[in-house]
Order: structure tokens, then C-alpha cells, then sequence
């Protein structure tokens, strides 16, 4: 009776992380089982176990997989992912995904971000469209090999309204969801070096056009400080809140292995690792978020908190950041010069 109920809870868990502000656990169960709210109660509680025809109910209507409810122990877990047939490899779909992620995370219940961040904070590059598309553009083509992007070199050109718009409506919601992040000083050091590699290799369409995207770098490295000093997440050219948009930053002195993110809300919790450039992998699997959020916390306890506090720290963390672009900017500087004096 105690592994039946347990599965159970479990399918109820996975039902909540599902449901919107407005939804309440007990009514969906009463709508979708007809079943009186004495009933429902009940099951919930544990009193009474769910019957085969409640489970395989409940299970097709929110695409659970009994097996992964089953099978919840230590040293096993299940993983959920978009293929990426699915995303489409194209900029639109790819970012669709991740507004539609983050419309899921923003519907629950008291909302809250956990991540680290080894090199490319995902959500703060659409404060820069650009640059996104930039990021995009390279992983397609230098990392997966796209055919499509094969002979295609990375252009100036009008990011389409449609897609802007989806790019901008993910990034207001991730900024309406208070976070924890912790970054370490290899922050867009990645991003450096693609823009690096793209104009030795001469795959600019336009060479200056890398000074422009640094710029963009540049930009972004002085909002996120500004977004630091004062605790609050806004999109970049404008006005920070006055409450809300959470913003803890944390500035790890060595260096952080992957981008972990972890959701909490009040129907429970996820985590998504980065996964394969462009994929994300999902669990719910309670074993496995209990050590992620272990590791997160000793991370955030051998870390430095730059928001709102630490002026000094938060001011020399990103001046070495800056310094790396200025660097990177001035040679490509130097080397346009020359091949416009030759």
C-alpha cells in the first residue's frame, strides 16, 4: 500500500507542476474523474488509491509516464527533451521553445529560478537580438554542421518582427521571475572567442561587423552590473522597477562546470541541464533535484554576492570582463586598419 500510495503523490506532483495559477488540484481531479470533491480528497491524501481506470485517466490527459512514476530511485533517472527534429533548427522554433518553457515556469505558483552559469547567460543575450541571432547563427552552422548555413556567411540584416517579438515576450517573462544566478569570470568568454573565430575565418559577410557585435557585448557586460547594483532584473534602455524582477547575483572566483537551472514553485520542483549546444534536458525525478539544489547552495556558499552589495567586488568582476572584450577589440581594430592601408 505504501509504493502505491507513494506513486500516487507522484502522479499528483506531476499533475500540479502543470497547472495554471488559476487551476487547484482537487477541482481538475473532480472535473476530470467525476468524482465528488469528499472523493477527490481522499485520493489526495492517500486515504484511498487511485483505480486503474483514475490512473490511466490522469496519465493520458497530462502525458505522464506511469513507468517514470514507478521508477523514482537513487542512481536512476529519467530525463525529458525536445528533439531536435522537433526545434526545427531554425532561429523562430528555437526560440519558441525556450518562450514556452518560461510561460510554463511563469504560470506556476511563486515562481523562482535557481541556475549556474558557465558561460552564456541565455536569458540576459535577448536584452541583445543580435547578438542572439549571432549565437544561434554559430551554433547551427560551426557546431552542427547545417547544411543550410554551409556556404551562408554571418550577415547584417533586420531581425523579422515576428521573431523579435517571441525574443522579447521569453525575456520579459524571465524577468518577471525572481533568480539566483551565479556566474564565474569565464562569463562571454565563449561568446569572445566566437566572434574571434568568425572574423579570422573571414565568415562575416561585413569584417567591421564584429566591432559592432562586441559593442553589443560591451553593452550587455555594463546592464547586467547595473541590473547587479540594483537587485532588479529589466530589459536593457530601460527603466528598473521599483520592486519586483528579483535579481541575486553571485561571482564565483574559479570556474563552474555547466548551466544548471532549477525551478521552485510552490507545486514543486525541475531542473533543466543545457545539453547536445542547442537542447535542454528536464527532470522532475525528486532524488536527482535534492543533489542539484545541494551542489547550487554550496556553490552560492563559496561564492561572492554582488548585488546590491560588494561594490567593490561587483565593480572589478565585470572590469575584467570588459577588459577581455577592449582586448579582443582593439586587435580586430588594428587588423581592419591594416588591411585597409594594404
Amino acid at each position: 500500500m505504501e509504493i502505491v500510495q507513494d506513486v500516487q503523490q507522484r502522479i499528483f506532483e506531476a499533475i500540479k507542476k502543470q497547472l495554471v495559477k488559476e487551476e487547484r488540484l482537487a477541482t481538475v481531479l473532480q472535473e476530470l474523474l467525476f468524482l465528488s470533491a469528499d472523493a477527490v480528497y481522499r485520493r489526495i491524501r492517500g486515504d484511498v488509491p487511485l483505480t486503474i481506470y483514475e490512473t490511466k485517466k490522469l496519465c493520458d490527459a497530462y502525458n505522464i509516464s506511469f513507468d517514470d512514476m514507478e521508477q523514482y530511485k537513487k542512481g536512476h533517472v529519467n530525463f525529458n527533451y525536445i528533439p531536435m527534429d522537433h526545434i526545427g533548427l531554425n532561429f523562430e522554433t528555437w526560440l519558441t521553445g525556450i518562450r514556452d518553457g518560461l510561460v510554463q515556469m511563469k504560470n506556476l505558483q511563486n515562481t523562482g529560478l535557481t541556475m549556474s552559469i558557465n558561460d552564456t547567460p541565455i536569458f540576459q543575450l535577448f536584452n541583445v537580438p543580435h547578438l542572439t541571432r549571432f549565437k544561434f547563427f554559430f551554433w547551427a552552422k560551426t557546431y552542427l554542421k547545417i547544411p543550410a548555413y554551409a556556404d551562408e556567411k554571418f550577415k547584417r540584416e533586420k531581425i523579422d518582427k515576428r521573431v523579435l517579438g517571441i525574443g522579447i515576450e521569453a525575456h520579459n517573462i524571465y524577468n518577471s521571475i525572481p533568480s539566483t544566478e551565479i556566474i564565474a569570470p569565464e562569463l562571454f568568454r565563449g561568446t569572445l572567442r566566437q566572434i574571434e573565430y568568425y572574423y579570422d575565418a573571414q565568415f562575416f559577410e561585413e569584417p567591421a561587423y564584429a566591432l559592432e557585435l562586441l559593442d553589443n557585448l560591451s553593452a550587455l557586460l555594463h546592464h547586467m552590473k547595473q541590473e547587479a547594483e540594483l537587485g532588479r532584473k529589466f530589459a536593457l534602455g530601460n527603466e528598473a522597477p521599483t520592486s519586483g524582477n528579483d535579481f541575486n547575483l553571485y561571482a564565483n572566483d574559479t570556474y563552474i562546470a555547466d548551466n544548471t537551472y532549477i525551478v521552485n514553485s510552490d507545486s514543486g520542483s525541475s531542473v533543466y541541464l543545457s545539453h547536445n549546444i542547442m537542447t535542454y534536458l528536464n527532470t522532475t525525478d525528486p532524488y536527482y533535484i535534492k543533489e542539484s539544489e545541494f551542489v547550487l547552495d554550496k556553490l552560492v556558499n563559496n561564492s561572492s554576492l554582488i548585488s546590491k552589495v560588494n561594490t567593490k567586488d561587483r565593480n572589478k568582476f565585470f572590469a575584467h570582463l570588459e577588459q577581455h572584450v577592449m582586448q579582443t577589440r582593439k586587435r580586430i581594430t588594428l587588423d581592419l586598419e591594416e588591411n585597409l592601408e594594404a
